[in-house]
């Protein structure tokens, strides 16, 4: 009981030897899904849900909760009862302490699963009744963090995927499908269906990815970057048409551009300290699947200067300010930091 691994928990619905109580939770929110069907499916047979499963999108009533768990299973071993974002920071100290009280005295005939798929947990920073709440059902079962996986295990498991359906794919293209699914696992295995139906043998290229896969904002905004750097003034102004022409909010747009310029001058300092990338990414607080965004931006802000960069940052913080605060149009306010940017000298 306690904390375990995604690998634990698999050994332990492998075994059939279910934990009174699961506490599901993390940033990856594909595997908590799949394993909060697991626990489901390993709890209550299909043909005896109707009886034995009950689903609340929010904490119910601790007195309800306590008469679902109570019930004995119909043509069944468990009582299955789901909770999705239980928000304990929101109740009352009654109902919290009723909570817990039935975390703590859970019947052997019950299983109940708290999954936190929407709502952000963070260790460091819980409050205190989350804090008890998690405790409670370490003691009483289990919890498990799913956190977001790394580039080069998404391309991985990409690879795979591809290889059991009889087709492949190099691993630079490999790593391509998944940055341009943002490191979301979700979207990686919508996409990997879509090109395993429209290509049902050989290999997957580059071009095959790029006609199926949607471009994600980040990548044009790494495009237009691009052009800009080059003194393609006109090309990167195309590729905000693009994005607009998209039905694009400006206020994506301006967050993932003074993302990928925050990225290139956190760089540039990571260059300044002689730390290597992955330290780069760690000491700036970057989660593991977005750390290959240090490494891309160490490549391009090579040939950039620390004034170019902060110059860069001057503009986007008093665009950020105009569209916070001014009845222009926004388009008009992000083609001028755009040209404003180009303006700039780059040496």
């Amino acid at each position: 009981m306690g904390k375990i691994t995604e690998a634990q928990l698999k050994t332990e619905l492998k075994s059939g030897r279910l934990s009174r109580v699961y506490f599901l939770y993390g940033e990856e929110e594909f595997l908590t899904k799949t394993y909060v069907e697991k626990i489901i499916g390993a709890a209550v047979p299909d043909d005896a849900r109707d009886m034995n499963f009950v689903k609340y999108s929010k904490a119910p009533k601790s007195d309800e909760l306590s008469d679902q768990l109570e019930n004995m299973p119909f043509f069944s071993e468990y009582k299955c009862v789901l909770i999705e974002d239980l928000d304990a920071d929101g109740m009352d100290n009654a109902e919290h302490k009723a909570y817990l009280s039935i975390i703590e005295n859970l019947p052997e005939t019950s299983v109940l699963i708290i999954a936190q798929e929407h709502i952000e947990l963070e260790q460091k920073k819980l409050k205190a009744k989350m804090k008890k709440l998690l405790a409670a059902c370490e003691s009483a079962g289990v919890s498990c963090e799913f956190k977001p996986l790394t580039n080069y295990k998404l391309s991985e498991m990409a690879s795979k995927k591809f290889a059991r359906s009889g087709l492949s794919i190099s691993k630079e293209n490999a790593a391509f499908l998944a940055e341009e699914c943002s490191g979301s696992l979700s979207l990686l295995q919508t996409e990997i269906e879509k090109l395993c139906a429209y290509k049902t043998s050989g290999e997957i290229t580059r071009e095959d990815i790029e006609k199926l896969v949607p471009r994600q904002i980040n990548s044009n905004i790494y495009n237009l970057a691009k052009e800009l750097f080059a003194g393609r003034t006109g090309s990167a102004l195309h590729i905000l048409d693009d994005l607009f022409s998209q039905k694009t909010e400006p206020f994506m747009i301006f967050a993932a551009l003074s993302g990928h310029f925050t990225d290139l001058y956190r760089a540039k300092l990571g260059v300044s300290a002689k730390k290597n990338p992955h330290d780069a990414a760690k000491e700036f607080g970057y989660p593991p699947n977005r750390a290959f965004l240090m490494e891309g931006a160490y490549r391009s802000a090579n040939n950039l200067s620390k004034r170019y960069l902060g110059d860069c940052m001057e503009i986007l913080y008093r665009t950020n300010k105009l569209l916070n605060s001014s009845k222009a149009d926004k388009r008009i306010l992000l083609e001028r930091a755009i040209t404003k940017i180009a303006a700039l000298p780059k040496k």
